[in-house]
C-alpha cells in the first residue's frame, strides 16, 4: 500500500521507487515516468533530490550530487528523448533529430569515471555532477544503437507503462520490461479474468 504521494507503506514497493529489474540504463531512466498509458502519469522524478537518488540507485554513483530544477529539467528532456527514440527503434523507423540532438548533447559531457577499489572486488564511480551521469545515461542509448540489440527493441506490453526494453531472450518474444512489475501484473489480470470466467461459466 502507499500513500496518496506513492510513498512506501508496510515494507512493499511504492509508486515512487524506481525501477531497474532487467533494464538497461538508458531505459531505466525512460521508466522514471510511471502509466505512459494512461491518461494521468506519475512523476518519479518530482524534484531534485529525487534525480540524486536516482543517480545513486542507478548505479552511476556513490554519493548523491547536488542537483537543481535546471537539472531537474535537463534530465526530464533527456529521458523523453531517449523515449522516443527507445520507440522509434522498436517500429524500425528513424528517430527525431531533435532528439538525436538532445541525446549527443548529454553524452558530449565528461562522464563518471570507473574507480576500482583495492582488493579488486568492488569498483565505485566518480564524476563532476549530474551531467556525468546523463552522459553515462546517453552513451549507453548511443551503446544500444550502435549494437546488435539495436533490432530487439520493444516496447512493454503492458499497456499502462509503455517504457522500452531490450529483448535478450533466445526466443526473441519477451512482452514485459520486467517479470517483476508488468509481467506479475500481467499474470494477475489473466488469473482474476479466468476467475471471472468460470463464476460466470463462460
Amino acid at each position: 500500500m502507499s500513500d496518496g504521494g506513492g510513498q512506501r507503506a508496510a515494507g512493499r514497493r511504492a509508486k515512487a521507487d524506481f525501477r531497474f529489474d532487467d533494464a538497461r540504463l538508458c531505459f531505466g531512466l525512460a521508466g522514471t515516468l510511471a502509466d505512459r498509458g494512461r491518461s494521468e502519469r506519475f512523476e518519479r522524478l518530482a524534484r531534485p533530490a529525487d534525480l540524486g537518488r536516482w543517480c545513486v540507485e542507478s548505479g552511476c554513483t556513490g554519493v548523491a550530487p547536488a542537483c537543481t530544477e535546471t537539472d531537474l529539467v535537463r534530465a526530464r528532456e533527456l529521458r523523453e528523448a531517449i523515449q522516443r527514440v527507445g520507440e522509434a527503434l522498436a517500429a524500425g523507423v528513424p528517430p527525431g533529430s531533435e532528439d538525436v540532438t538532445v541525446i549527443n548533447r548529454a553524452a558530449a559531457e565528461s562522464p563518471s569515471a570507473p574507480e576500482l577499489s583495492a582488493d579488486a572486488t568492488s569498483v565505485r564511480w566518480n564524476g563532476d555532477g549530474v551531467e556525468a551521469v546523463l552522459s553515462m545515461v546517453a552513451r549507453d542509448l548511443i551503446a544500444l544503437c550502435d549494437s546488435e540489440y539495436r533490432g530487439r527493441v520493444r516496447i512493454c506490453g503492458n499497456p499502462d507503462c509503455g517504457v522500452p526494453f531490450v529483448d535478450t531472450s533466445r526466443a526473441g518474444a519477451r512482452r514485459w520490461c520486467s517479470m517483476k512489475t508488468c509481467g506479475a501484473l500481467a499474470k494477475k489480470r489473466a488469473y482474476r479474468a479466468r476467475l471471472r470466467a468460470d463464476a460466470t461459466g463462460e
